[in-house]
């Protein structure tokens, strides 16, 4: 699979997924106890700037990826020079360090505080009011509203590509029917594939947009309670362990990866497997040549 350019880009957001899964499990631990941050400032900033340009990445990840397949279905004639593995690489070396510029006043501006006793919780806090809504307003453009309109304009036009009568009409003869329905297939196959992603990732983080919005023009801020709380984690969360299923559910050959690699892993096992002796004694009355009985012990 490494051989597509898209299939790196999925990989970057594969590991982008993974890293928030993994920096998020001190948090959700201590966000169920209720009890507040109990692992010192250190940990507090390096584990909340991490979660953060980790998802940072991941919707650069996705941009670049919508990118890649408009450039690569609706001018199919420059991917070859745009999109190549070469350039992909680039994109991909460039992600993760203007990810972690971007999520650096995380790591200033994190603090532990002392509500009470039993209560310290590890929150951002910036010098005033108004450089915290500077920076999460850009943070609401940056990452969510521009890139949501880019995916969604380039989807559409890819869409209308891909299901165009012309286009299907003129190709098919040069390729062969059956080709080009495979080719098709797969094609839109990815397409939904990442336009479910998209979908996933804005539905998620959707509730804390709403509630910027609320608390910057409402006289009254929101009232946070437990069960929201509780709401807008799962969400959070949601996005990055949704990605593996969405792969599963639309992609072909991340299907038949995952199964080779499941059936090499069974393999394996019943290579260890040992052969009862009647089963070996059989073999041999009936003079299988030892090609056979390594048939027949792996098969068992």
């Amino acid at each position: 699979m490494r051989s597509s350019v898209t299939n790196l880009l999925i990989m970057n957001l594969a590991i982008s997924d993974f890293i928030i899964m993994i920096v998020c499990i001190p948090d959700i631990v201590q966000f169920i106890e209720n009890r507040g941050w109990r692992l010192g400032l250190t940990a507090c900033k390096a584990l909340r700037f991490t979660e953060v340009f980790a998802l940072y990445a991941s919707v650069m990840t996705l941009l670049s990826v919508c990118i890649e397949r408009y450039i690569a279905i609706v001018q199919p004639i420059k991917a070859h020079i745009l999109c190549n593995r070469k350039r992909i690489v680039i994109v991909i070396s460039l992600i993760w360090p203007l990810a972690m510029g971007c999520a650096s006043p995380n790591l200033f501006y994190h603090l532990i505080m002392d509500i009470d006793p039993e209560f310290t919780p590890c929150v951002v806090q910036f010098p005033n009011i108004f450089s915290f809504i500077i920076f999460k307003y850009c943070e609401f453009a940056l990452f969510y509203f521009i890139p949501l309109i880019v995916q969604v304009i380039l989807y559409i036009k890819i869409t209308k590509r891909l299901f165009s009568n012309d286009v299907l009409s003129a190709i098919e003869p040069a390729v062969g029917k059956e080709k080009f329905e495979r080719s098709i297939k797969a094609r839109k196959g990815v397409i939904k594939m990442l336009m479910a992603g998209v979908i996933v990732y804005f539905v998620s983080f959707s509730p804390h947009q709403v509630l910027l919005f609320y608390n910057t023009f409402s006289s009254t801020l929101f009232k946070e309670t437990w069960s929201f709380l509780i709401f807008v984690n799962i969400m959070a969360y949601a996005s990055s362990a949704c990605n593996p299923l969405l792969y599963s559910i639309f992609s072909q050959k991340f299907r038949n990866k995952f199964n080779s690699m499941l059936s090499c892993w069974s393999s394996t096992e019943k290579k260890n497997t040992p052969v009862p002796s009647a089963v070996y004694q059989g073999a041999r009355s009936k003079r299988f040549v030892t090609k056979s009985v390594k048939t027949t012990s792996t098969d068992v």
